[in-house]
């Protein structure tokens, strides 16, 4: 039986045509998981022939970090969102960062990002400037507003911020990954050796 076909026709607006072979990549990478997901299974996915693939993807790993790229955006939607509620920038701080990392843990796209070992062979480091600019963009803001309301040290530079708060999170994947999450020991590390970094 010959797959279906999601797309068949790419859309002509280059933006939407990306989204669409995004979403065959997705499907695939699912279905079958990063290492075994090649990119004539996501053309055959999206209804179109590899070399259109290429025309906007330059290579499987230019593919797979911008899925990777797309679907965290929307756990970190959900991840604002969830901060947005918490009271105090000690909350956001910690239970933010717990709830993150468990959310993405827990995704089988944003996982690829935090667990390396997915990506059949790919460096820990070499996850780091794309998780750094997606925790920039969620965190920046939060730490502007934290030291502008004094619930942050201002001599912290927000991008160094964003940077070392990156590494924390990557830590906690594989603690997260093999416990609770509701268990106190997680927040009493962070308040221990964490939060101290930020208070002014």
């Amino acid at each position: 039986m010959a797959r279906r076909k999601t797309a068949g026709v790419l859309s002509q607006d280059a933006d939407v045509a990306r989204s669409q072979i995004l979403v065959a990549a997705q499907t695939m990478i699912l279905r079958f998981g990063i290492s075994k997901t090649t990119m004539e299974d996501i053309a055959k996915e999206a209804g179109v022939s590899r070399p259109t693939v290429y025309r906007y993807f330059q290579d499987r790993e230019t593919l797979t970090t911008e899925l990777i790229r797309w679907r965290s955006r929307q756990t970190l939607e959900r991840g604002r969102k969830f901060l947005m509620e918490c009271a105090t920038f000690e909350d956001r701080l910690i239970e933010g960062l717990i709830y993150l990392v468990y959310d993405g843990i827990n995704d089988p796209i944003v996982r690829i990002l935090v667990s390396p070992e997915h990506v059949g062979g790919e460096s820990w480091l070499e996850t780091i400037p794309l998780a750094t600019s997606l925790t920039t963009e969620l965190w920046g803001p939060i730490f502007d507003d934290a030291k502008a309301g004094g619930e942050m040290r201002s001599d912290i530079d927000t991008d160094e911020a964003c940077s070392w708060i990156t590494l924390v999170q990557l830590m906690l994947a594989p603690r997260l990954d093999n416990s609770d999450p509701s268990d106190p020991s997680h927040r009493q590390m962070m308040r221990q050796f964490v939060l101290p970094a930020f208070l002014p």
